[in-house]
């Protein structure tokens, strides 16, 4: 790959992994009852509504699942995948074999998502004074609180400190590993 294909490849990949995040931000405030008066979710809201508007119409939200991100989500990854597989690296998969790489590529993208809002959770707490209010941090403590909560059952806060965060991480990292392994005994199956 010429350096100009490598240019070209990271600056796309950034772009969708951008918009990849934004719906999934989406996606996870709906699906959490997360506050939508929030400025950080009115501006997830307005950046993703221009992508979600056509498939609305055809796929309305329903309780909790936004079938319209989650589809969105779903399509992007398939072109994303397809894109690096053909034109980059010169090889096709079928369908079969695309479904099963998409599956666990957004499965690691959803758990790469929850490490860095929990990362960002960490930062924030020592910036963001006891008490005080950032919309930002709420937004992140909304998103990563049915992961922190049970955690925080088994390890509640001592003196002051919230170790409970690290049970979370040692949480997601287990699931990456189970992931990963689970991958390549599938991909195995289906030659992938």
């Amino acid at each position: 790959m010429s350096t100009g294909q490598q240019i070209m490849h990271l600056l796309i990949a950034t772009l969708v992994g951008v918009i990849l995040g934004l719906l999934w931000l989406r996606f996870l405030l709906q699906f959490l009852r997360a506050d939508f008066y929030n400025p950080v979710a009115q501006q997830v809201e307005r950046l993703t509504h221009h992508l979600l508007q056509p498939l609305r119409q055809i796929l309305p939200a329903t309780g909790r699942i936004d079938l319209a991100s989650l589809l969105l989500i779903v399509l992007i990854k398939l072109v994303e995948i397809s894109f690096s597989l053909s034109v980059v690296q010169g090889e096709a998969l079928n369908p079969l074999q695309l479904v099963v790489l998409m599956v666990f590529a957004l499965a690691s993208q959803l758990l790469y998502f929850y490490n860095g809002a929990l990362i960002l959770l960490v930062i924030m707490s020592w910036v963001v004074a006891a008490g005080g209010y950032h919309p930002l941090y709420a937004l992140v403590q909304e998103i990563t609180d049915p992961l922190c909560a049970p955690a925080r059952r088994l390890l509640p806060p001592m003196g002051g400190l919230d170790f409970s965060i690290i049970l979370v991480f040692l949480g997601l990292q287990i699931a990456e590993i189970l992931l990963a392994h689970g991958f390549e005994a599938i991909a195995a199956m289906v030659g992938v």
